[in-house]
């Protein structure tokens, strides 16, 4: 009987399968396309329109109306060679280097304000000149923040650690000293992206929106105690009341958009361009896009930014650990938001911030820095987990 009931066993297990036990590995692949076409026509984008929007004042002032480009296209090769190289190098190295690097950047930041070494444009000492060549070390601290964020929210524990602290201490102080500047885009671009990281990588949403307020409100009492910042918002509340003043660059922006209409008075006719529109080939740029392409070209530009956007979410969404998932949403989010600051500053919808449109806007600091940025996510967007089902339970 026993015997019996040994074989009709044997039979039931030979007809019930094992279950397949399921495995998660890391899988390379090659870096993320769609995102590289995105990137190439973006940066297309902007050589087209650097030159078009440059060569007016290029002309006069360089006696060469293809002065802009070729600079752009110096910074735009520099700038894919670092995204190469970045692409290569695993970003899971940049985890030990975000310390040093937010000090670094916080020196440089600092160094604005001493004579010898800061230059002064519009009001504003953001640049530092090294060796003959102007660089903006506000457009690193975005990376440096991105970074250092990242690499402290993997291994937290708990808010009242030392290592949260030094990050905080670092963002923070860092930002200070870039809205004294004043810079108060970039201020508030840090903020916003440190704000956002934090959210996702588990700090209280209460405790995030609650220091926002606190942020907020020192932010509106700093702009109504500093007379350059609040001059902007005046010129952007009441334009017409300071047309020739305060709200000069945004009326002619507003000329340069409604000419457009929607297919736009074709590449290279801007008339706004021809010294009337102010800061044409950066701050605003897409005014002169909107008026040359029509309102058809300027969605297909803003589209380009959605579509970059998405990729850079999908990249974070899939990869396989942490660091690198907050690393690809901290810089998706950091160049989605400039982007639509630059447009909101152009349309009115914002106030002017002297923030560039990213690789299209005039600027080797801002273009090689995002060049940067977007080669560590594209070797952020070569990881991806795969589950796997092994065959008899092995």
């Amino acid at each position: 009987m026993s015997q019996q009931r040994k074989t009709q066993n044997s039979k039931v297990k030979k007809l019930v399968k094992p279950k397949p036990k399921i495995k998660k590995k890391v899988k390379a692949e090659p870096a993320d396309k769609p995102l590289l076409i995105i990137i190439l026509c973006i940066a297309l984008v902007g050589l087209l329109f650097v030159f078009s929007a440059g060569a007016p004042e290029a002309g006069v002032t360089f006696n060469n109306s293809a002065y802009f480009l070729i600079r752009h296209s110096v910074f735009l090769t520099l700038g894919f060679i670092l995204l190469f190289c970045f692409s290569k190098i695993n970003y899971q190295k940049l985890k030990d280097l975000a310390m040093p690097l937010s000090i670094v950047v916080l020196l440089l930041v600092v160094a604005t304000y001493i004579p010898s070494m800061g230059k002064l444009n519009y009001g504003a000492t953001r640049w530092l000149v090294i060796g003959g060549i102007p660089f903006q070390p506000s457009e690193l601290a975005k990376l440096a923040t991105i970074l250092i964020i990242s690499s402290t929210m993997v291994d937290i524990k708990h808010l009242i650690s030392k290592n949260f602290m030094i990050c905080c201490s670092l963002v923070g102080l860092t930002a200070l000293l870039i809205l004294k500047q004043p810079n108060l885009s970039m201020f508030i671009m840090i903020a916003l992206t440190s704000g956002a990281l934090m959210l996702v990588g588990g700090v209280s949403p209460l405790l995030i929106f609650s220091t926002a307020g606190l942020g907020s409100a020192f932010v509106s009492i700093y702009m109504r105690s500093n007379e350059y910042q609040w001059d902007r918002i005046k010129g952007w509340l009441n334009p017409w009341e300071f047309a020739h003043t305060l709200g000069y660059n945004l009326i002619q922006s507003w000329y340069a958009i409604g000419s457009g209409g929607f297919f736009g008075v074709g590449y290279g006719n801007s008339k706004q361009k021809l010294f009337w529109l102010p800061f044409a080939h950066t701050d605003f740029i897409f005014a002169v896009i909107a008026e040359e392409l029509g309102l058809g070209g300027s969605l297909i530009v803003i589209g380009l930014f959605v579509a970059f956007i998405y990729r850079g979410f999908f990249i974070a969404n899939r990869c396989p650990e942490m660091f690198g998932k907050l690393v690809a949403f901290g810089i998706t989010f950091s160049i989605g938001v400039q982007a639509f600051i630059n447009v909101g500053v152009a349309t009115g919808t914002l106030p002017a911030t002297g923030v560039t449109l990213p690789l299209i806007s005039y600027g080797g600091s801002s273009v090689l820095t995002t060049m940067i940025m977007l080669g560590i996510l594209l070797n952020i967007s070569r990881l991806k987990s795969s589950v796997k089902v092994s065959k008899n339970g092995k």
